[in-house]
Order: C-alpha cells, then sequence, then structure tokens
C-alpha cells in the first residue's frame, strides 16, 4: 500500500554539526528519494540562514515538482544541556523539535526526523502526537549489521523497567514494521537472553518467551544469545531498553576499537601498510562501512500516531540523507494506519491497556 507524496520534517535545531550540514543532508535526501515527489519542512530557531542555504543548495525549490522545501520558524533555542526532557518540553514550546512534531500531527503523510535529545524527541512525540490506543510503550526501533543482512531490534533505549507484555508488544511493532516498511513477509523474531534453552532468561524473560510463543501472528525463532545475534539467522530482536541501550553503546564502541586497532596495527609495519592499501584497502573501506552507524540513518518510534525517527546527534549529512529514506518509506507505507488497524484486529485497544 502506497501513500501519497510524503512530508519530510527535519529539526535542523536538533543537530550539533549545524544548520549548513543538516541542509546538505536535505538535499542528498531529496535527490535520493524526490523521484516521485517530495516535500521538505525546515524547523529551525534560524529560519533566515536556513532560507538563505535553501535557495543557494535547492535553487527556485518552490517551483519544482520533484522537491519542495518550506522552513518553519520556531522562536525558542534549546540549551545545549537538557537534565530534564518534561521541564524542557514545557519551559520551550517555541522549540524547532515542538514545531516539527506540531507539523507533523497536522500534515498526512508525514515523519519528523531528529538528531536531538532522545529523550525530549519522545518526550515531545508522546505529548504531541500521543500512542495508538492500545499500545502501552513506545520503544527504539533500530538498525544493526548481522551477517549478510541488517538485523532489526527493539527496545533501543526508551523504555529500561519493562513487563513481559511489552516485551510481547514490542516484537509485535517490529514485525510489522519489518513487513509494512521493509516488505518482509514473516520476520523471524527472536528474544535476547543468557542462554538457547527455554529455561534460561529472568522472570521477565521467562514469561515474554511464553507470549511470544504463543502468538500465531509472530514468526517467533527462541532465544538468541550475545554471540549468535549477529549470525543472521533472525531479522528481529527483542529485549528492555536498559539492555537495548549497553547493547547498542557497546557495539559502537567495539566497532571503533576495532577499526582504529586494525589501522593501529596497520601503521607499525610500513611494509605490512603498503601489502594492506594494495591487497585490502577495498575489503577495509567495506567492512568499516559495514560497522558506520551513519550509512542507517536513523531510528524509528515505533506505536505512535505519526512518523518519527531518531538520529545520531552528530549525524553528518549522509546520515540524514538515510534518515530521510527511512522516513520516506515510513511515510509512504502507511505504518501507522497499518498498526492501528492491527491492534483493532488483535482487541489490543482495551482501558489502560488491561
Amino acid at each position: 500500500m502506497q501513500a501519497g507524496r510524503p512530508t519530510i520534517i527535519l529539526d535542523v535545531d536538533g543537530g550539533e554539526l549545524g544548520c549548513a550540514e543538516m541542509l546538505q543532508g536535505a538535499l542528498l535526501g531529496s535527490q535520493a528519494n524526490g523521484s516521485t515527489g517530495l516535500d521538505i519542512v525546515l524547523a529551525t530557531s534560524e529560519p533566515q540562514q536556513a532560507g538563505e542555504l535553501v535557495a543557494e543548495l535547492f535553487g527556485n525549490p518552490q517551483g519544482s515538482g520533484q522537491c519542495r522545501v518550506s522552513v518553519a520558524a520556531a522562536r525558542d533555542r534549546l540549551p545545549a544541556r537538557i537534565d530534564s526532557p518534561v521541564e524542557a518540553f514545557r519551559a520551550f514550546p517555541g522549540s524547532s523539535i515542538r514545531v516539527a512534531m506540531d507539523c507533523a500531527r497536522d500534515t498526512p503523510h508525514s515523519v519528523v526526523i531528529s538528531p536531538g535529545s532522545t529523550g525530549l524527541v519522545m518526550t515531545t512525540a508522546m505529548f504531541t502526537l500521543g500512542r495508538v490506543k492500545g499500545i502501552d510503550r513506545v520503544p527504539i526501533g533500530t538498525p544493526m549489521p548481522s551477517r549478510g543482512h541488517e538485523l532489526f531490534f527493539v527496545d533501543g533505549g526508551s523504555n529500561v523497567d519493562c513487563k513481559p507484555a511489552h516485551l510481547h508488544q514490542f516484537a509485535l511493532l517490529a514485525h510489522l514494521y519489518m513487513q509494512i516498511a521493509r516488505g518482509l513477509p514473516r520476520p523471524r523474531v527472536a528474544l535476547l537472553s543468557n542462554g538457547s534453552e527455554s529455561y534460561k532468561g529472568n522472570a521477565l524473560i521467562r514469561e515474554a518467551y511464553q507470549l511470544l510463543e504463543q502468538d500465531p501472528d509472530l514468526n517467533f525463532v527462541g532465544y538468541t544469545e550475545g554471540h549468535t545475534m549477529l549470525s543472521g539467522e533472525i531479522d528481529v530482536m527483542v529485549c528492555d531498553g536498559m539492555i537495548g541501550n549497553i547493547l547498542l553503546k557497546g557495539a559502537e564502541g567495539i566497532a571503533e576499537f576495532m577499526i582504529e586497532s586494525i589501522k593501529q596495527e596497520i601503521k607499525r609495519d610500513p611494509l605490512a601498510a603498503l601489502a594492506a592499501k594494495l591487497l585490502m584497502g577495498r575489503a577495509f573501506k567495506r567492512f568499516a562501512r559495514r560497522l558506520d552507524y551513519t550509512q542507517f540513518g536513523g531510528a524509528p518510534l515505533l506505536g505512535l500516531k505519526g512518523n518519527v525517527v531518531i538520529c545520531h546527534g552528530r549525524s553528518p549529512a549522509v546520515a540524514i540523507k538515510n534518515a530521510i529514506t527511512v522516513g520516506a518509506r515510513l511515510a509512504r507505507s502507511e505504518m501507522v494506519q497499518r498498526v492501528e488497524e492491527f491492534v483493532v484486529a488483535r482487541n489490543l485497544a482495551r482501558p489502560n491497556g488491561q
């Protein structure tokens, strides 16, 4: 099912690399995804600078049928440090992320893309867009490289205290995302645990195992462990947000360590460096690219009554471009409507999530 012309709403102020880098990413994203038409809204507290950059990069965007670009002015500039997302949401009602979410709420087939504070993005999304009725928690769906293809895991860090029912819903949301947005008819779903046997795990994991195993809509394949999750044998991995965030940051740190260690060892021996450049240069580049977070673009928030993609705070232009690809796919697929239909069909929309 394909929706109409998508609107990409970019939280320009959220990026640490500045307005110019964000708009360069918007340009790359429009070139990569605008073949069927694309609208881009730039939410920023520096509308004049953004407007000048739009004119420089896009030429006459208002007159282009392939990509139309507009600027939404934000009257508040968020501080560099945010201690409380809820307090920041209330204290800065005119921030760029608030303007972006307001625009998404009122615009069909839209998606917000933000490299801002994860906590603030989630808080603003919850207060402005709200959850799909029947969904108790909103998880972050995070892509990771695995053997042969991409692994999608939930939760990447938004819910640190979970109940078995929450993990079950995370699995269903990720299952729907892989079906609807990624075109995978029967994604293989696994639960992260400390062993492959069904009796492993703590009480939370064991109870969640029973729920996932008994769900006829899920292609549940059982437990996966830390050393098997990247084997390429699963498509979706489920865990709570605390474990997921530790896993994500640990993986980023290990990837950086491996790449730097390889570079250091090569530099120790000039002959080895020359041989590596001649014989293994392309392989090393492909290896580094597979571990590069910018290639994944961003992580979608699942279960909202709107589309939101969270990016790394220091996302360069290429990461923003790839995030726009993720967002445009979501906007075109009518993900929210499909989730709502699924929740109604499953009778999940019960009062207070009971």
